[in-house]
């Protein structure tokens, strides 16, 4: 089974991954030293968590409601970067597709509520397999071809929310796959690799009920041909 790298991980996220195929390399950052902790690994997953900081993206001023961890940007800008070089699959969700956008050099809305008020709550208060709001996908985008293999009808797609900051100026080589309603972009992908993409909601919350499973067969899917390639360069030499 293809492994899968992934730091600061909830139970939801090993679970969506296990039940697409692969096998979790959870990364400890106090042991698991970068780049060097990847070289056995076939894929990404950067997971939800803290804001990132805005001097990151390249802002001095800090919202009241934006709350940083700076010990896991250090990681992290690591692990994605290193990503992006590889041009390792990689799948980002919320904190990890501005996480992604941000090491891409992109920038974010520190929060949406105050700078961007909208027609859409992005900060649910209901369970989290609620699906309060609809992102629209674009045709052809990796998001929408994995969406129609997986059986959808339409390109709208009703998902879960919960950020409260979200992409503002995308990063250069990356494309919007998917916005709501208000023009937030929610999913963006980088074309011409082998599986680079991120969404904003959190589909790893529908593990039991597997409305998003092919969010992570997607990825597990692009590990494992990531590995057998791998295999077949090393074997060539």
């Amino acid at each position: 089974m293809p492994r899968i790298a992934i730091a600061f991980p909830q139970p939801d996220y090993i679970r969506s991954l296990e039940q697409a195929g692969a096998t979790p390399r959870v990364l400890d950052p106090a042991v698991d030293v970068l780049p060097q902790a990847l070289d056995d690994c076939d894929g990404i997953l950067l997971t939800g968590g803290a804001d990132i900081a805005p001097a990151r993206y390249g802002t001095a001023d800090l919202h009241p409601t934006t709350r940083v961890d700076s010990a896991r940007d250090e990681y992290e800008f690591v692990l994605v970067r290193e990503a992006l070089a590889r041009e390792m699959p990689l799948l980002a969700i919320c904190r990890g597709v501005q996480l992604l956008n941000v090491a891409a050099g992109g920038t974010l809305v520190q929060d949406l509520a105050s700078q961007r008020p909208g027609s859409v709550r992005h900060v649910q208060r209901d369970p989290p397999t609620s699906t309060p709001h609809v992102v629209q996908m674009q045709e052809g985008s990796i998001l929408a071809t994995l969406a129609t293999a997986a059986g959808a009808q339409t390109t709208a797609l009703a998902v879960n929310s919960r950020h409260h900051q979200g992409i503002d100026q995308l990063a250069p080589g990356f494309k919007a796959s998917a916005a709501a309603a208000d023009g937030l972009v929610e999913a963006i992908e980088r074309p011409n690799v082998p599986f680079c993409m991120g969404v904003q909601w959190h589909p790893e919350n529908f593990w039991q009920t597997g409305e998003f499973s092919w969010v992570f067969e997607g990825l597990v899917a692009a590990a494992r041909r990531w590995r057998v390639n791998r295999e077949q360069i090393r074997d060539a030499r």
